[in-house]
């Protein structure tokens, strides 16, 4: 059934549900509760016998993941018209899913010799037949998805504990996840919104900022870059928020100077531009990071920012003050 997909136009630029962050872990009856994964957020289109592939951003990810689009369709037995939301994961030396591990692999592209191994983790299924489930409470999705997906090596489906968060979540704590996503058993699935439906608990803060400039680096990395002055959007405006130099790898450096030299700029993009005591470069506010933090301060500022990843996935415009409060 194809067509009832290619007829849906909405289907195919879905943007999946979002979670809004609550500080500890709880049981209820009311609710199944996930590991929260730490990778590429991810829809998956099937139809006509293809699969698309894209970001929350809506960015078409389907060549990088090719090898996860063709398992995809082995564990649909050919079913068709069908919309799947998961998580693209993979593992570190150390046996836990790390973002820069899936960001490698993306940035690798599909003919690489040795691609990083990715895995998609589902746990919700938006249509089935081209008939959307959406209005269906996640209950019956679940049901759903547990009877059209068979998984495979690289297509898994995500473990839930029904009721039991503070388990799950000190069993995520011992294994070094990322932490979990309590979901109401009754919810819809509301695309593109946050929702307190879905309440996340993770371990440690995080949240996506915009590169409005950077300072010139000094010592082994006087080539590359100091510090990444960060942003974030504010009823339109690009508000600053703090800066980081921490947490890089040299592949991180590599990849994240590259993108910096093609964005220089002669002006500030911040509303009120930041008073830094160094030599520094404008940038046209696109490029998005991840950062870890310690706290996020009534003055709009980041307390003991760590880089984690570029977040080619993201778009600029979704990085705001509200989005760090609700992921923080």
């Amino acid at each position: 059934m194809a067509g009832g997909l290619e007829s849906r136009s909405g289907a195919l630029s879905i943007e999946p549900m979002l979670a809004v962050s609550t500080p500890k872990p709880f049981n209820s009856p009311e609710r199944i509760f996930e590991v929260k994964w730490d990778g590429i957020r991810a829809i998956a289109v099937v139809t006509g016998g293809t699969v698309r592939i894209h970001t929350r951003g809506l960015k078409d990810i389907s060549e990088p993941f090719a090898d996860v689009g063709a398992a995809l369709l082995g564990a649909l037995g050919g079913r068709d018209g069908v919309v799947l939301d998961g998580e693209l994961v993979a593992m570190g030396d150390d046996g836990v899913p790390h973002l820069h591990r899936v960001m490698e692999r993306w940035h690798q592209g599909p003919l690489a010799r040795n691609p990083v191994p990715v895995s998609f983790e589902l746990f919700d299924i938006l249509y089935d037949e081209g008939a959307s489930l959406m209005r269906e409470p996640l209950a019956a999705r679940k049901a759903a998805l547990h009877a059209v997906v068979e998984p495979n090596e690289l297509v898994h489906l995500t473990h839930f504990e029904d009721g039991e968060g503070i388990a799950l979540y000190e069993a995520s704590t011992a294994l070094g996840l990322e932490g979990i996503v309590a979901k109401d058993k009754r919810s819809i699935y509301q695309p593109g919104k946050r929702s307190r439906h879905w309440l996340k608990v993770k371990h440690t803060r995080s949240a996506n900022m915009v590169v409005g400039g950077y300072t010139f680096g000094g010592g082994a990395r006087k080539e590359l870059f100091g510090s990444l002055l960060l942003g974030a959007y504010d009823g339109g405006e690009l508000r600053y928020v703090g800066s980081v130099g921490g947490g890089f790898s040299n592949d991180d450096l590599a990849l994240t100077y590259g993108a910096l030299t093609q964005l220089h700029t002669e002006r500030s993009p911040f509303a009120e531009p930041p008073e830094v005591q160094r030599f520094l470069y404008w940038c046209e506010p696109v490029l998005v990071v991840q950062v870890s933090y310690g706290e996020f301060t009534e003055q709009r500022h980041l307390r003991f920012p760590i880089f984690s990843a570029l977040r080619p996935d993201v778009g600029a415009r979704d990085c705001t003050l509200d989005a760090i409060r609700a992921e923080g």
